[in-house]
């Protein structure tokens, strides 16, 4: 299961008073259910993204932090613009019930005035210049700003890093895909990767050498008590305990301990912040960075929508019309 289809959430008490306001005004059961499906959604993404889906922390979300979680909507999910309409909808009343209500002051959903053309646009924050690029990557390998059992721990860690942000930045996968990698996946012998997805096209991947040199220390650097069984259904990444200096173990289901979605997320902000970038840098704006860069080497649409498994080439234009800007704007520079 994904993001976005976990059932283990309740909606936040604020949001179920807005939904009993409808009910009130007389709205169809099946308006309410749909309302309520969207507003999962949401507030999944919420507590991936802040960790919290209190009032405080939903009054708080910015233009910006919406539109993450639109263009996440359509790159991953491959939502149709109909359906994020209705979605930026249901989220817009909910801010203007409140609003009306003097409990918040700011709505902004007020900030996204087409969403159509909104998301399907991107600009020079959403990907990472060469020297961001550099910065990254030398951050994770370095001990720098670690506290002593940060530092007791980095030897483990390092590897792992490295090679989640390694198939983010040089191989395209969604956040989705690869927390779904299992052992089965990975196929060191002819350095490929099945990727699986739930929401785009599965597909297999082939990586450089030393790409596959660097998954492989990671797979070796986990001690052998509590490492993932090659060719089985446990998972490529796993989590790590920081009080035991080790990978988990869930000895319920006997497997070690998936690194998840929330957790991916965190480390990437921690090593953005270690690295001393601006905030907000993501395993998205890496894929992006991937696709852009194949773009200027002279990749065609059709070959960047096979590499990242899409069904329809129609959401890489949003990186056509950046490069075409780009371009324009040399131009002027020239």
């Amino acid at each position: 299961m994904d993001l976005f289809t976990k059932p283990d959430l309740e909606l936040p008490d604020y949001a179920n008073q807005y939904l009993a306001g409808l009910i009130e005004k007389g709205r169809l059961p099946s308006t309410i259910k749909r309302y309520t499906y969207d507003l999962e959604d949401f507030f999944r993404w919420l507590r991936s993204e802040k960790n919290c889906t209190s009032l405080g922390t939903w009054s708080k979300l910015t233009t910006e932090d919406l539109m993450r979680f639109l263009s996440l909507l359509e790159q991953e999910k491959h939502y149709a613009k109909r359906t994020i309409k209705r979605i930026v909808t249901v989220i817009n009343q909910l801010y203007r019930y409140y609003e009306k209500k003097g409990i918040i002051t700011i709505n902004p959903m007020k900030g996204i005035a087409n969403t159509s053309n909104e998301i399907a646009s991107i600009s020079a924050e959403d990907i990472l210049s060469k020297e961001e690029q550099r910065r990254l990557l030398f951050s994770i390998t370095s001990y720098e700003g670690l506290t002593e059992n940060q530092c007791k721990a980095r030897p483990l860690l390092i590897h792992r890093n490295l090679s989640i942000v390694h198939l983010f930045l040089y191989y395209g996968l969604t956040l989705q895909e690869l927390v779904h990698l299992k052992m089965n996946h990975i196929h060191f012998e002819t350095n490929t990767i099945d990727v699986p997805s739930l929401s785009s096209l599965s597909r297999t991947i082939t990586l450089e050498l030393d790409d596959k040199k660097l998954l492989y220390n990671y797979y070796e650097s986990i001690p052998k008590a509590v490492r993932p069984r090659y060719h089985s259904h446990d998972p490529f990444f796993i989590a790590f305990d920081f009080q035991r200096n080790t990978y988990r173990w869930v000895y319920e289901i006997e497997q070690p301990k998936r690194f998840t979605e929330i957790a991916v997320q965190k480390m990437i902000r921690q090593e953005v912040k270690r690295a001393g970038l601006r905030k907000g840098i993501s395993g998205q704006h890496l894929r992006n960075t991937f696709a852009i860069e194949l773009l200027m080497k002279g990749e065609s649409i059709e070959t960047l929508q096979k590499m990242l498994g899409l069904k329809s080439s129609s959401t890489l234009q949003r990186y056509v019309t950046f490069l075409n800007q780009q371009q324009t704007v040399d131009k002027e520079k020239g």
